[in-house]
């Protein structure tokens, strides 16, 4: 599915993600789709595909404290003034954890940068559980650098444990769900004894 497009960085790991709207795709996403811990893809221009995780959701509206008078309704402006722009938009922070290539799946993020308006996909959980499986075990090569930012950035403790949460989903039995079961367990209660201190 697509989702939306590259419009910036914050460094080599961390991008933002401008969701497309009605009118720049056929079939734009709902919001239930770039939530949270989703797991996204975007090609790099080669054979390679970076692999990342919606971290963050920040809604851009340019509209917001203008109490002036409006003259037309959202409706009418569509009429009236057909060459009326909304730059109202919902962004999204992606982490990058990794990418795909011809020779497999790799958790460590690429050399390659994508590039300004790289198209954004959805993975398929087909797609999530293979970038994963590893020898009937589940691999989380990424976790530590998600924990390491989860110091600093208080959203990202609901970013991973809601992760976690999908890859059981993935994953509904044998030892990855328990090992992934433990690992959630475990964070989650690190999560909240930190956030006492």
């Amino acid at each position: 599915m697509r989702l939306g497009k590259i419009v910036s960085s914050y460094s080599h790991l961390q991008y933002r993600c401008q969701i497309y709207t009605r009118g720049e795709v056929p079939d734009p996403p709902a919001p239930d789709d770039y939530g949270l811990g989703t797991y996204v893809t975007v090609p790099l221009g080669d054979d390679r595909s970076l692999v990342g995780i919606v971290c963050d959701t920040l809604l851009h509206n340019p509209e917001y404290a203008v109490y002036g008078p409006r003259l037309s309704t959202p409706e009418e402006t569509t009429v009236f003034s057909p060459d009326y722009l909304d730059e109202a938009r919902t962004l999204v922070s992606i982490i990058a954890i990794g990418y795909v290539d011809s020779s497999g799946c790799h958790h460590d993020p690429p050399q390659t940068a994508p590039l300004l308006n790289s198209e954004v996909l959805r993975m398929s959980p087909e797609q999530v559980r293979k970038f994963h499986h590893a020898d009937d075990q589940v691999r989380l090569g990424y976790l530590p650098l998600l924990i390491a930012l989860a110091r600093t950035t208080p959203v990202m403790t609901q970013t991973i444990l809601r992760l976690l949460t999908t890859l059981e989903e993935a994953f509904p039995d044998g030892p990855a769900s328990t090992r992934l079961r433990l690992v959630r367990q475990n964070l989650s209660w690190q999560f909240r004894v930190l956030s006492l201190a």
